[in-house]
Order: C-alpha cells, then sequence, then structure tokens
C-alpha cells in the first residue's frame, strides 16, 4: 500500500485537530464527491473550516493529513463525542459517481483499515461508520451497497470468517414498534445509543430501522431522510406535524425540514453570511459566519422568505446549520447567488 503523508500545518491545529487523541476506533466516511485522494487532502488542509479528517483513500493510495495522535473533526457528535474525539477518520473517494473507481478504493480502504486493527490490535469491532454518532447517511454509498459487505471485506483481509451482523435489524424484533409505522415523538437522539447529543422538541415521521435492545431502538425517516433516533418514551399521540411559523423560529437541530431538497456540494462565499440555527431571519443566530475566501460543504437546501438557505450538519457541534445562499426572483430561480456554487 503507498500511503502519502501530507500533514496539516501545526498553526492550523486549532482548527483542523486541536486535542490530542488515543484513538479507540475507526470511523468510516464517503467524500460524497469525486476528487482524488491527493486533493482531497489538499483541500482540507488548505482551508480554515472546522473539518477534517486524518486519511483519504482513493483508487491508488492513502493520503494523511492529520496525525493520529490528533482528533478531527468529522462525526459529528459535538466537542467531546467520542467520534470525534476518539476516531480515526477514513475518508473514501470517488463516491459521488461511484463504479469502477470508487470500488477499487473501497477495496483498497478496506485492505488498509484490516492493516490498521492489525497495527493496534483490534477486532472488527472497531470498525464503525459515520451515521453511527450522528444521523448523517455516511458512508452514503458504502451503506447503499451493504454495509456488512464492507465489513466483509475487511474481515477477509484479516483472513477472518465471515458473518452476518448482529445488530441492525430491519424489523422490530421484539421492539413495541415495527418498521414503517407513523409516529409523533418529543425526543431525538442522534444514534441508537444515546452517545451523542439527544433533543427535545415535535417531530413525525416513520420507523425506518429497528435495533433492539438499544437506547433509542428506532430510526425516524422523513421524506426518504433519517432524522434520528427515539424511544418509547419519547413517543406520543400529539396530532402535530413539525413546521409553520412556531417551528421556524426555533432550532432545527437535526431535524429534517418538509421542504428540504438533498443536495451534496460545496458553497463559496463572496460576501460575510451569518450562520443561524434554522432557515429564517428569526433563526437564533450563533455568531458564526462565512466569508469570502471561505467554503463549506452542505447536503440540501430550502427556500424560504425570498432566499435559499442552505444546511450542513457541524462538525464540532453535531447540530444542523443554516445559511443564507443567494435570493429568490419571482420565479423561485436563485438569480443572486451570494458566491459560488461547486
Amino acid at each position: 500500500m503507498n500511503i502519502v503523508k501530507n500533514l496539516v500545518s501545526p498553526s492550523l491545529y486549532y482548527c483542523k485537530c486541536p486535542y490530542s487523541m488515543n484513538p479507540t476506533r475507526i470511523v468510516v466516511h464517503n467524500t460524497a464527491n469525486d476528487a482524488s485522494a491527493r486533493n482531497e487532502i489538499q483541500y482540507m488542509i488548505n482551508n480554515r473550516n472546522e473539518v477534517s479528517y486524518h486519511y483519504a483513500v482513493d483508487d491508488k493510495e492513502i493520503v494523511q493529513g492529520i496525525p493520529e495522535n490528533r482528533n478531527a473533526w468529522h462525526a459529528g457528535d459535538g466537542g467531546n463525542g467520542v467520534g470525534n474525539r476518539q476516531g480515526i477518520a477514513i475518508e473514501i473517494c470517488y463516491s459521488k459517481s461511484g463504479g469502477a473507481r470508487f470500488d477499487a478504493a473501497e477495496a483498497l480502504a478496506a485492505k488498509f483499515i484490516a492493516s490498521k486493527l492489525k497495527e493496534k490490535g483490534w477486532g472488527i469491532d472497531k470498525v464503525t461508520k459515520h451515521q453511527d454518532y450522528s444521523n448523517k447517511y455516511c458512508p452514503h454509498r458504502t451503506l447503499d451497497k451493504g454495509w456488512q459487505r464492507f465489513l466483509n471485506m475487511i474481515q477477509a483481509e484479516l483472513g477472518q470468517t465471515t458473518t452476518s451482523s448482529p445488530s441492525a435489524p430491519n424489523s422490530s424484533s421484539g421492539e413495541k414498534y415495527s418498521t414503517g409505522t407513523p409516529i409523533c415523538t418529543n425526543t431525538l437522539s442522534v444514534n441508537c445509543n444515546g452517545t451523542g447529543k439527544v433533543y427535545t422538541g415535535d417531530w413525525s415521521g416513520t420507523i425506518g430501522k429497528v435495533i433492539k435492545g438499544a437506547k433509542y431502538p428506532y430510526r425516524v425517516d422523513r421524506n426518504g431522510v433519517a432524522i434520528g433516533w427515539t424511544n418509547d418514551t419519547g413517543i406520543d399521540t400529539d396530532p402535530h406535524v413539525p413546521g409553520g411559523s412556531a417551528q421556524s423560529v426555533q432550532t432545527v437541530l437535526n431535524g429534517i425540514p418538509s421542504d428540504f431538497n438533498r443536495e451534496s456540494a460545496t458553497f463559496y462565499p463572496n460576501t460575510t453570511l451569518k450562520i443561524r440555527k434554522a432557515p429564517t431571519e428569526k433563526g437564533i443566530d450563533t455568531g458564526l459566519y462565512y466569508t469570502n475566501g471561505m467554503s463549506v460543504r452542505y447536503d440540501g437546501y430550502v427556500k424560504r422568505e425570498g432566499f435559499v438557505w442552505i444546511s450542513w450538519i457541524s462538525a464540532s457541534s453535531g447540530e444542523r446549520r443554516w445559511m443564507k445562499a443567494g435570493v429568490l426572483n419571482s420565479k423561485g430561480y436563485n438569480a443572486n447567488p451570494y458566491g459560488r456554487f461547486v
């Protein structure tokens, strides 16, 4: 395996990897673009965004950008989350288009992860995915193709017999509710184990997956998108539907609004723009902002109050963030963008 080191400058440790780390796990991601590993790492070390990862893997090589004894911002479970503070982040390249290049990158990643497990004396249980720490569907293409399939690839590299996954069933397996059940809930956890942030509010959706025995066994899906996890205590019978004027001024957190349009892209602002906790001028101001020369990767947008509001999950806080990205014309098009979309 060809491993190239292109480490971030210590002058950027304050935003990229501010804490020392004794890793306890591996966290797998997909890049959601078609950049090579070298370009992926170069982009990461060239900006001052609180987004970082230790390795990127493409079809030919592995490139390291963060030392393994420093943390990285990648898991979306907050400043003290075990994903962000204890996980070695590995990005698998070419996942946007997929195909032969992605398959080769995934195969090399499996080989690399197996070597890391051997190096550290870890078992396959130390291989986790971004989705385990937040509600983001990542590694998206690896999940589409089958997570257990990928674990089997790693186990094959380890020379181990592969087995079916002992967890994450798609049926109720003895829990009170089963998949496909419409529900309302006043509690959402960012993962089924309750090890990340847990929010209270009003949400509705459909149970998309059930994990028997988990602290929050029910995955809540809305419009085909996972918005979080809940349990029997959180599920209620209120006939509420999130949205409207009351919800619009509250923190959206990790929830997905009903008018959310999924889009994975990067935005480069050409002016100073505030970051808010909801897609409205009345939304809570985080006190943070993006300005000319910076960039942000987002996973979707809504059109409200005459503006396009792009959205993403903050790697450092684990909460959903919103920012105006342009002015809509009378036909609803982004006729006056506040920057460049790539």
